[in-house]
């Protein structure tokens, strides 16, 4: 059987030991690179045109955003054949899928226009495209020194990867509990799959690779829509060009400030009272590792937990706030990093909406209502990409999609404002109606997903004890606030001296914000719990959610007055910032108050996806407000100003240091012999390495196996199915039943599997076996461990079951003949 049916065989083959092989490794990961690197250029050529027809809107068209929109057009089209059985997923279908994009996309560039086209965006497509492959070159030169798929929840990743490179039908076979499709939001893994199909990479290098992309992929998104929003702020195209890398920088690549703390701490620097104030538990204690360093353990993990909720009982639950610098350096290829890029994308068409919404035609009368007219919404130009492009985002990381789906469709309902002049009935059913469409036609292309997709979110849940310090919310967000907040106050004054109605619209705001808390708390639990949850804030202190919603207020005010063309379309980049801004401080506002319910049972997951979203919508603002900055310093140098600008220089710095020190820590100090091979720390030759590998080399398609089920976050159990993408029985039990909300079938399942390690009696055991649908049987050393394997049992198996594989200790049974389950 040829190597490249199945990826996994080729990182086997790779990371075999011996100096040759070492220098032929790297030679075929470069081949790997240039393959991969190839293929996304394949992709977003082939949408160059159609992405430059989508955004009319925007200064440089999308130059920026031609492998985003390439990528996930292509990734939809193949997903959606394959799950109506039109296609199989295969190398042939994703090259059908790009040739229908670049069909579509030669077919809007016709009659000469490609030329045009071509010089027109030239610079910027250019720049898009050296800007992407510096990110990403200089992303996979710090993972070769970390590449291992060896810990946290990296089995998982790079189980559903070789999972849907498994499959030849959609849903994709869960690796971890055989005999039923992946209920997790999977796109992003198809994503990658799809690359590594089409490149032909070993998938143990893929999954590097992929990181590597996700990055590029955000650092040039980020990069092109703070570039696009400032074009028309600054005199010098090469200054909306800076402008754009502070927000690529800002997004991506900055920390939070307490990776600044973790240096004065390792130096000494403080007082004892003074990090006790602090309020983060590790930093209370007396540094071990003076230096530049605070050591090369994880301690920069603590960077994402600095809110300690504590409850009633004095326990502390964990909450997470991670950002994405610290996701690229842990190097989890989960859903909500994967989105990353695609979440800029629909800031790009909500920035693209707002530019284009008041050029467009009042809509066509729908209705009359109590003698007012009604309008259907007036359609921008390739309007039928937004509902799969904005959709999407339900199936890479369904966190996501009610939050970018709120600022497209407000940026469309502002720039219709701006059409009509004023908020008429005609504006009011505009807006209405494109926020169906977006949504309900967002949802609708994504239907087969949803249907069989199961969550554990359970709804509303009122929080009552916890409230998130002051100082870790600065700590966390304090770069952003750095910049936002007095502009945010300066905007506010100067709308003051010009509107007279702006105080009176700013208390209005206010008085709504602090309405909030309540409305949502009513919906969560009742009236009971909105006097429990007010007890609790009084308790708990609220002092960060009553400036959060001073500042939403202000946001809110200064958004209303700007429905105004004169008032707002003049100054769109800000309007647009002040909507970024405003859902990314509600956000937060948010969590202080009310969370999802889910098997965790407290606010750690809310407060983990929606600070990462606040993350983005932050700083992208604060890029633009960067701008502003600069252009007033460039019109008069005004003391308070510098004073500003240099603040916010000095916190920049402290805000790198967290992932250069992270980043050289997480490497090993770049100490090691780099490789992208994930899987190459597992020897191919002997052991269980030589036996999983066999396994990728023998069987076809998704046969089912089974292993001992593992310990959660083990990285050395469930490796044969994660490694294979081939079915087990059951996997990680506790993430199975997260991602179904359910024990019931994992309750089973679990005695199942030790009785048939552990029978005596073929007849039982093969009714076990056939009732699963096993083919393989897999007994390495976990399972003689776990399951006291011993010459009876083996003996059990070797009558129903023929020995296929017997080495280095470990033993692989295939059943005699294919039987059906039960």
């Amino acid at each position: 059987m040829a190597p490249g049916r199945f990826p996994f065989l080729l990182s086997a083959q790779a990371a075999s030991v011996g100096s040759h092989t070492a220098r032929s490794c790297m030679g075929g990961e470069l081949v790997s690179i240039a393959s991969w690197w190839l293929c996304l250029e394949l992709i977003g050529w082939a949408a160059w045109p159609l992405t430059a027809t989508f955004f009319t809107g925007t200064a440089s068209r999308g130059a920026a955003f031609v492998k985003h929109l390439g990528l996930l057009l292509t990734g939809y089209l193949l997903w959606l054949l394959v799950s109506l059985g039109v296609l199989q997923n295969t190398r042939i279908a994703v090259v059908l899928m790009i040739a229908a994009v670049a069909a579509v996309s030669l077919t809007l560039s016709r009659r000469g226009r490609l030329a045009a086209l071509w010089r027109a965006q030239r610079r910027e497509l250019l720049t898009a495209e050296v800007l992407f492959a510096v990110a990403f070159l200089a992303y996979l030169a710090f993972r070769a020194y970390d590449p291992a798929i060896n810990h946290t929840e990296k089995p998982m990743d790079f189980g559903f990867l070789n999972a849907i490179l498994r499959s030849e039908r959609f849903p994709p076979n869960d690796m971890w509990l055989s005999g039923y499709a992946i209920s997790y939001y999977y796109f992003g893994y198809l994503l990658m799959a799809l690359l590594t199909r089409l490149s032909a990479v070993p998938s143990g290098i893929a999954y590097n690779l992929a990181l590597g992309t996700v990055f590029a992929l955000t650092i040039t998104g980020a990069y092109g829509l703070v570039r696009d929003l400032t074009a028309g702020l600054v005199r010098r195209r090469e200054s909306a060009a800076w402008l754009g890398l502070v927000g690529a920088v800002f997004v991506a690549v900055v920390g939070n400030l307490e990776g600044f703390l973790e240096l004065l701490h390792a130096n000494g620097i403080g007082s004892e009272a003074l990090w006790r104030a602090v309020g983060i538990q590790a930093l209370a204690n007396a540094p071990a590792h003076p230096g530049w360093l605070p050591g090369t353990d994880w301690w920069w993990w603590r960077a994402t937990r600095l809110i300690q909720d504590v409850n009633p009982f004095g326990k502390m639950p964990e909450v997470i706030a991670e950002f994405p610098s610290f996701s690229f350096i842990l190097g989890d290829l989960h859903p909500h990093v994967m989105a990353l890029p695609f979440g800029l994308l629909a800031l790009a068409v909500a920035w693209n909406l707002m530019r284009v919404a008041p050029g467009l035609p009042e809509g066509e009368r729908a209705a009359t209502w109590r003698g007012r007219k009604l309008a259907w919404p007036a359609p921008p130009r390739l309007a039928v990409l937004i509902p799969p492009v904005i959709g999407a985002l339900g199936f890479l990381n369904s966190w996501d999609l009610p939050t970018y789906a709120a600022v497209v469709i407000a940026a469309y309902a502002i720039g219709r404002a701006w059409r009509y002049g004023r908020l008429t009935s005609a504006w009011a059913s505009e807006s209405l109606g494109f926020g169906l469409i977006v949504l309900l036609g967002g949802i609708a292309c994504y239907l087969p997903f949803y249907i069989g997709f199961r969550s554990q979110a359970s709804g509303l849940e009122t929080l009552f004890y916890a409230k998130t310090p002051v100082l870790h919310y600065a700590l966390i967000f304090g770069l952003f606030l750095a910049v936002l907040v007095p502009w945010l106050i300066g905007q506010a004054l100067a709308t003051a001296r010009a509107e007279r109605r702006f105080p009176a619209v700013s208390a209005a705001a206010l008085v709504t914000v602090l309405a909030l808390p309540p409305m949502l708390t009513l919906i969560a639990g009742g009236p009971a719990e909105v006097l429990l949850s007010a007890i609790g804030s009084a308790v708990g202190g609220a002092w960060l959610a009553a400036a959060l919603a001073l500042l939403i207020a202000l946001a809110a005010a200064l958004l209303w007055v700007r429905l105004r063309p004169s008032a707002g379309s003049n100054d769109a980049g800000a309007s647009f910032a002040l909507l970024v801004l405003l859902a990314g401080l509600l956000l937060t506002f948010a969590t202080e108050f009310v969370y999802i319910g889910d098997s965790f049972g407290t606010r750690m997951n809310t407060v983990f996806k929606f600070y990462y979203q606040a993350w983005v919508l932050l700083g992208i603002a604060a890029a633009y407000g960067v701008g502003r900055l600069l252009e007033r310093l460039r019109r008069e140098r005004r003391p308070p100003d510098m004073v500003w600008a240099g603040c916010i220089a000095l916190l920049t710095v402290a805000a790198l240091y967290y992932p250069l020190a992270a980043g050289a820590s997480k490497a090993g100090l770049f100490a090691g012999r780099p490789t992208l091979n994930g899987t190459a720390w597992v020897d191919p030759q002997s052991g269980e390495g030589a036996a999983i590998a066999w396994l990728a080399r023998q069987v076809e398609g998704s046969a089912v196996i089974l292993e001992a089920p593992g310990d959660e976050y083990n990285a050395a159990h469930n490796r044969v199915s994660a490694w294979t993408g081939l079915p087990t029985v059951l996997g990680w039990a506790g993430h199975e039943a997260q991602w179904r909300g359910t024990y019931d079938e994992i309750s089973q399942r679990l005695p199942d599997i030790a009785a048939i390690y552990q029978g005596i009696d073929p007849a039982e055991i093969d009714r076990l076996l056939a009732k699963y649908g096993v083919e393989y049987v897999y007994v390495g050393p976990y399972e003689r461990q776990k399951y006291s394997i011993g010459p009876q049992n083996l003996a059990a198996f070797d009558r129903i079951m023929q020995r296929v594989y017997d080495r280095d200790g470990v033993i692989i049974y295939r059943r005699y003949e294919r039987r059906s389950s039960l």
